[in-house]
């Protein structure tokens, strides 16, 4: 099986630029340092679709059910109750139990698993598995590639689990025992939040593929008129009206922290943050109301994409090194006529009082007046929002005035609104460091 083959055959299957699929496998060599993933393994997956291998291991994965379903450790005492009463994914503890010795999880016999998009690996020599992250007309064509020589039932499974356990374990198992199900999963609550709302897993063991890779010329996904439709309708989605960051614009702000513009791929990480975070967003950000779900998110997203680039006005997420979402910051209301734009931005509160906004402004008025020609910078803050006119403020720029009922919040109260401006001559003059 070759690799790059594959990669041409599935372009041409599913569009130019169809995300490409994401092969795993154990090692006792690690191929990338990888930091601690806080919480649930799938949030470095941001990662691994970015075009980074990360190897995970038994230090790195803090999740106790990630471990386990994973094969590095046994599993902890807490997760049966945890399971049951806490998330109330299965009636009683006494189930989890029954289910897991059931499931007979293989242990891990080598120190890291690691994960990479298949145009980052050299073969298909050691992998378990393939993971795919399907919308739900992509999912069509491999659920019938699957079906296209196996008339089992099972062919197509979408057992109980956790994210890792559906995608990470299930495959591992049918892998090792030459099996020929593939598996459908993310219908894990807990591990959709780290994706976009339109997709799914599917993951297709080594044992099975290395029968699909040679049938996918003849099954449907080729010459033939029904998928072509499909196909149509995929390649409109992945290029129609949204602009594709095919190298999407980052800056270092701090030692651990950077700016990144903004991708559809990004709604579920910052609905989760916005979500997660309501009641304290909320008091300045009246449109925090109004994002109930990952799609208005995702709206949100394909409304600013989809600007002629003439007319781009970039959003960047605040990202640490796991690609852990901190905050937004980006332009808006711009007037590109006059050369003048609007900064505005927003930051959680954990992560503040470490001058993250601070240097994130001063990074993005350089960058506008140097490679956008911009001229004058305004940044409105609420009047009792002290920690967002203290940026302004430190950054040398000018108060105009105040807008008296600027604007309407969320509690039904109008507030007053501080205008600050720099122009393009005081920004080289005093934020270049």
């Amino acid at each position: 099986m070759d690799i790059h083959t594959f990669i041409a055959n599935y372009q041409e299957a599913f569009g130019q630029h169809a995300e490409l699929p994401i092969a795993f496998w154990y090692s006792d060599r690690m191929e990338a340092s990888t930091e601690k993933v806080t919480g649930c393994l799938f949030k470095c997956m941001k990662q691994v679709r970015d075009g980074k291998t990360v190897s995970l291991s038994n230090e790195t994965i803090t999740c106790g059910g990630g471990k386990f379903y994973t094969g590095f450790t046994e599993m902890p005492e807490r997760v049966p109750g945890f399971v049951s009463l806490k998330e109330k994914y299965k009636k009683t503890a006494e189930m989890v139990v029954d289910f897991v010795n059931e499931l007979q999880i293989p242990k891990a016999d080598k120190a890291y698993l690691h994960f990479a998009r298949i145009d980052k690996i050299p073969s298909f020599d050691e992998v378990e598995g393939v993971l795919f992250l399907p919308t739900p007309d992509i999912l069509s064509g491999l659920v019938t590639w699957t079906f296209f020589d196996n008339n089992a039932l099972d062919a197509v499974a979408a057992p109980f689990g956790s994210g890792c356990c559906s995608v990470i374990t299930q495959t591992i198992i049918e892998n090792r025992k030459q099996g020929k199900r593939t598996f459908l999963g993310f219908f894990d609550p807990s591990v959709r939040p780290y994706f976009e709302a339109d997709l799914l897993s599917f993951t297709i063991p080594m044992s099975r593929f290395k029968e699909m890779y040679h049938t996918m010329r003849e099954s449907c996904l080729f010459d033939t008129h029904a998928w072509g439709k499909i196909k149509e309708r995929i390649q409109l989605s992945q290029s129609g009206d949204v602009h594709i960051l095919s190298s999407p614009i980052s800056f270092p702000i701090l030692p651990d922290i950077y700016l990144q513009e903004i991708r559809i791929e990004d709604a579920a990480a910052i609905y989760h943050a916005i979500d997660t975070h309501r009641d304290y967003l909320r008091t300045w950000l009246p449109f925090v109301d109004n994002m109930r779900t990952t799609a208005d998110e995702e709206a949100f997203l394909r409304q600013v994409l989809s600007a002629p680039a003439e007319r781009n006005e970039p959003i960047f997420g605040i990202w640490n090194q796991q690609h852990e979402i901190y905050g937004l910051i980006g332009f808006h209301f711009s007037d590109f006529d006059n050369h003048r734009t609007e900064l505005g931005y927003w930051l959680l509160p954990e992560y503040q009082h470490r001058g993250i906004i601070t240097e994130s402004v001063r990074k993005l008025c350089l960058w506008a007046v140097q490679e956008k020609e911009i001229k004058r910078i305004q940044i409105r803050c609420a009047v009792g929002n002290a920690a967002s006119n203290a940026v302004p403020v430190r950054l040398g720029f000018v108060h105009e005035g105040t807008e008296r009922c600027g604007e309407l919040l969320a509690s039904g109260e109008y507030t007053d609104i501080h205008i600050y401006s720099i122009l393009k001559e005081e920004v080289l003059a005093n934020l270049k460091r």
